[in-house]
């Protein structure tokens, strides 16, 4: 008997250890112009089929909720490594101050931060969030108010076009091309430096203070500005990391693209701990061909 409380107590000192080592991550939702049941859905399935974290959904009140309901929604940010953003209020900012205080003082302090697609329309007005993202789109965003384009030329990524060019717009869905500007970094070591993406919205010339960003990925807008757009940005803000995605359509194959997944997976995990340890699906994309694979029975290593 005493052998087998010792192996019960091991085994439940284990299982606690494993819990503790994995990423807490919160999903915000409740408001989007694209379908945020849809993307959380494939989203937190993506992160926990990876086995790497543990995950909690806020949603938020309707985008027509009372001042006072939105007073109310106070999600406790402190109690996660990373926040992933599927919220866009489409430009004014829904989140009452004491929130979004809380929301810049946990990024701010160390926290990770990665927003999907759409959450680069949100808080137009909010100008801590638009330092969080570096660019954004739409939301009232406008040339001679809202910053800069990001542009890549001879190489590097420069500012530019503070005065002129759209703030936010996409051609049709499509599949595209994403190469990397940084194989060698974490979240992209030991993939493919060039793969095709499933069907997505190829989102460009987003605007914004753009400060303390780096781009790790990025594709060529054919059908849009006819210039090489921002795939996968990272942000400093104080001690905190944003990853920012601007792929990632509800509709359509994007959230099911392997290529997607596996980005969107160490994405979250670098920037909650800074490092990615997260395997490389075998199914991961090539030049010639899009994977795309339903997150629930996606195969990681």
């Amino acid at each position: 008997m005493k052998k087998l409380f010792l192996l019960f107590l091991v085994g439940l000192f284990t299982s606690c250890v494993s819990q503790d080592s994995k990423i807490k991550v919160l999903i915000i939702d409740g408001v989007n112009n694209h379908n945020w049941q849809k993307t959380t859905k494939a989203t937190k399935a993506t992160l926990l089929k990876t086995g790497r974290f543990t995950v909690d959904v806020s949603t938020s009140p309707g985008k027509k909720a009372a001042p006072a309901e939105w007073e109310k929604w106070n999600p406790d940010f402190s109690k996660y490594e990373v926040v992933v953003s599927n919220f866009n209020d489409g430009g004014k900012t829904l989140w009452s101050t004491k929130t979004q205080k809380a929301f810049e003082s946990f990024v701010k302090n160390g926290g990770g931060f990665v927003p999907v697609h759409a959450a680069d329309n949100s808080c137009a007005d909010w100008v801590e969030y638009n330092k969080m993202i570096a660019i954004g789109g739409w939301g009232g965003r406008k040339a001679g108010k809202s910053g800069f384009l990001l542009r890549k030329k001879d190489g590097s990524w420069n500012k530019c076009c503070e005065n002129s060019g759209k703030s936010g717009d996409h051609g049709p869905q499509r599949e595209f091309l994403v190469k990397h500007d940084q194989p060698n970094h974490p979240i992209v070591k030991g993939l493919p430096t060039e793969w095709l993406h499933a069907k997505d919205e190829l989102y460009h010339s987003l605007r914004g203070p753009a400060e303390n960003v780096e781009v790790i990925a990025s594709a060529f807008s054919l059908k849009g500005s006819k210039e090489t757009e921002p795939m996968i940005m990272i942000i400093k803000y104080g001690e905190g990391t944003t990853v920012h995605l601007p792929m990632g359509h509800a509709n359509g194959t994007s959230l099911q693209c392997v290529g997607f997944q596996t980005i969107f997976a160490r994405s979250t995990e670098f920037a909650a701990r800074g490092k990615v340890t997260i395997a490389i699906p075998a199914s991961f994309p090539r030049k010639e061909k899009a994977s795309v694979v339903d997150p629930e029975k996606l195969l990681w290593k």
